[in-house]
């Protein structure tokens, strides 16, 4: 068994050499997070045989990350929530170590590549908002570590700061410091668009009318693209997560 270390406090990281069945599922989600890799692989089939529903299947250095629940429920905006969710470590089929919440509204929710064959670890509830980091030490420790103040992104070519959960005239700030250009977009007849533009947040690309209210927003650097998406409808609204699209 590998060593894990967990530097997230919430979360519980443990070497675990068995995966238990899934206890009694209520809801698949349909439609939630896409389908999964075809074919899968020995990981995911590992833990559908368990009865679990799998949500992502991702390398993570010499191993396999897979994020997994027993219930998903569809909710507003197209948003999926993930009970009994789940990330487990796999050495081929066999499970060496699991990650899972302290309490019943921790779940885990899906789970993406990262930089330098690590995991991003996002959580189970309707903002699927990155909660930590995945990865395999030189040492071979499996570290779950929380999301650092900055990444290096594309082969070193950009960083990107940790804007999550900063209004977004404050999170244009931080990456307008690091090189990321906001981009202008074609006016538009939206009221909180125009409202966002009003102010100086030229780079609004989209709002939604209905539901959680998220809006989206365009950069540009020598690394490639960046969009970010906030959720709510206040005059400056938060952060949920960003995307970089490497050039």
């Amino acid at each position: 068994m590998p060593h894990v270390v967990s530097k997230i406090k919430h979360l519980r990281f443990v070497a675990l050499g068995e995966l238990p069945a899934a206890p009694a599922r209520a809801n698949q989600g349909d439609g939630c997070f896409g389908a999964p890799p075809q074919p899968p692989s020995e990981a995911a089939r590992a833990v559908a045989v368990r009865g679990w529903h799998v949500i992502g299947d991702v390398p993570l250095g010499r191993y396999r990350a897979v994020s997994f629940a027993s219930d998903i429920e569809n909710g507003t905006s197209g948003t999926c929530v993930v009970h009994d969710g789940n990330v487990g470590v796999f050495d081929g089929g066999r499970l060496v170590a699991l990650v899972y919440g302290k309490a019943g509204d921790d779940a885990l929710g899906t789970i993406s590549a990262g930089e330098n064959d690590s995991v991003r670890i996002m959580d189970g509830d309707i903002d699927e908002a990155e909660i930590g980091i995945l990865s395999v030490q030189a040492d071979g420790i499996l570290l779950l570590a929380p999301l650092p103040k900055e990444e290096s992104v594309c082969g070193g070519r950009g960083t990107v700061p940790n804007i999550k959960g900063m209004p977004i005239d404050e999170a244009r700030a931080a990456l307008i410091a690091k090189g990321w250009t906001p981009v202008r977009q074609t006016p538009s007849t939206d009221p909180r668009e125009q409202a966002l533009v009003r102010q100086g947040v030229i780079e609004v690309n989209g709002c939604s009318g209905t539901g959680l209210g998220y809006c989206s927003f365009d950069y540009k650097g020598p690394a490639g693209s960046l969009s970010v998406t906030t959720i709510g409808e206040a005059d400056m609204p938060e952060v949920i997560r960003e995307s970089v699209h490497c050039q």
